[in-house]
């Protein structure tokens, strides 16, 4: 495999990297002195070498995965998926190391007495040893990337997919959208028209059912009845920009087919679906710098006469969306690449700042809880086993399973916090061919990077010049 061959290659520029970073950094005051201290050693105890040998070995084994694919679509998709997760799992647990061991290696060997007593380290220590951990991690980064590149492009066959426009924005149509004073209005009728059902409901459950039937109206078209899809795109409509869906037309008829009338543009025309199978839908060359337009769908039913089909259903956020080129799979894969590294950052913020005050078997351990946290969603609903057809179990008022059930709401607030996590992980739309755009690795950067590593880091530096680390005994 030419591929594993190129490793050592990758490796020989990730290390030229840390050797250049390290020089540059001799000049400087505490905070560069700080930072290449953690450079030199991370290389020194093998955690930058090992780290990244396995990290380029892995990328250069990817090509397996393609042994039994032929198609080009499916090859790169693979290579994307498997090789952004690849990279971004390494460069995780590399910051966790790094900033769990760091700290904590200061303080098992006294060098802790010394930093913070030396002019000007007190306060820079925790910065600096954050700044260390984002030039190895981009120094790790940055290769792999470049060796991802290569990789799809060897798979592709050629080069020009890489800086054609094939990523695509998604644009989700307004109607699908159900919105609060949609529900408000939408219960008012309900209650006006049955008072004594719906007005001796709680408001909660009330809202939650009118929500849920008016969430079930926008996503389904019933036989022979027409609905209309808006759709917006400031930026103004491309060149072969589509409109894909993907119908489910009931459990019953998975291997029928239906018909749909399409209007578009005053253009009209019959499309043949499969159930749960995804269609494209050419808009025409008119519509071509359009700001904003309508889809009219009308379902005429099944294509079998002795098939009956009632209505068709969308189901997930992706069931009808408009797809526009809107830039190329590089520079896609460069802002995905780089939301990776502000994650990497506010982890190893989070790592600094734990192992201030826990050992690093303590640290790495809540790390891990968190990235298992943020990445699953919590815990809550594992205990709450009541609902509208269910009794309440007589247990459930013990002080136990009430603090049981307090620590599950607690863990959905702060999980629900950490939306933010999951939507910048942008690996699996990278390979799906959407794009990333650069509003989001703002926002990211923005939010993780600043709000919540920076809040962290301060939190970190203040815990740190609470402690006394022993000077008393040395003085």
């Amino acid at each position: 495999m030419i591929s594993l061959f190129l490793a050592p290659l990758v490796w020989l520029l990730m290390a030229l990297g840390i050797v250049l970073s390290i020089r540059v950094l001799r000049r400087g005051g505490a905070l560069a002195v700080v930072t290449r201290t953690l450079l030199a050693e991370a290389w020194r105890t093998g955690v930058l070498p090992i780290g990244g040998g396995i990290l380029f070995v892995g990328l250069g084994l990817m090509p397996l995965l393609l042994a039994n694919s032929t198609d080009i679509e499916s090859r790169i998709h693979t290579l994307l998926d498997y090789g952004q997760g690849w990279i971004a799992a390494n460069l995780l647990l590399l910051s966790l190391l790094m900033s769990c061991g760091s700290y904590c290696d200061e303080v098992v060997t006294g060098r802790i007495r010394w930093l913070v007593v030396l002019s000007g380290t007190r306060w820079n220590l925790l910065p600096g040893k954050l700044l260390g951990i984002l030039v190895a991690l981009f120094a790790l980064l940055l290769p792999a990337t470049v060796f991802l590149l290569l990789l799809v492009g060897r798979a592709s066959g050629s080069t020009e997919l890489l800086w054609n426009p094939v990523s695509v924005a998604i644009v989700p149509p307004e109607t699908l959208d159900v919105s609060d004073q949609d529900v408000q209005t939408y219960l008012v009728l309900l209650m006006m028209e049955d008072p004594g059902g719906w007005g001796m409901l709680e408001p909660e459950e009330a809202q939650q059912m009118a929500r849920s039937r008016l969430e079930r109206r926008s996503r389904s078209i019933s036989k022979g009845s027409s609905r209309d899809y808006w759709f917006q795109y400031p930026a103004g409509l491309e060149k072969d920009a589509v409109i894909s869906i993907r119908p489910s037309l009931g459990r019953t008829h998975r291997s029928e087919r239906a018909r749909f009338r399409i209007e578009l543009a005053n253009e009209s025309s019959e499309v043949i679906v499969r159930n749960g199978e995804r269609s494209t839908i050419e808009i025409p060359q008119s519509l071509t710098g359009a700001n904003e337009f309508s889809l009219g769908m009308k379902f005429l039913g099944a294509v079998e006469e002795d098939v009956r089909i009632p209505s068709v259903i969308w189901s997930g956020s992706d069931a009808i969306e408009l797809r526009v080129p809107a830039g190329s799979l590089i520079s896609s894969i460069a802002r995905s690449q780089l939301l990776t590294w502000i994650r990497c950052g506010f982890i190893a913020a989070l790592g600094l700042t734990v192992a201030t005050f826990l050992g690093m078997p303590v640290a790495t351990l809540f790390l891990l809880c968190f990235l298992v946290a943020a990445a699953g969603g919590g815990f809550t609903g594992a205990f709450d086993v009541t609902g509208s057809d269910s009794h309440e179990d007589p247990r459930s008022r013990d002080p136990s399973r009430i603090v049981i059930d307090l620590l599950a709401r607690g863990g959905e607030l702060i999980v629900g916090q950490l939306s933010a996590w999951n939507q910048h992980a942008t690996a699996d739309r990278v390979a799906a061919g959407e794009n990333v755009t650069s509003a989001e690795v703002v926002r990211g950067f923005a939010m993780i990077g600043l709000l919540w590593g920076g809040v962290t880091l301060l939190l970190g530096v203040w815990i740190s010049d609470r402690r006394e680390h022993g000077l008393e005994r040395d003085r």
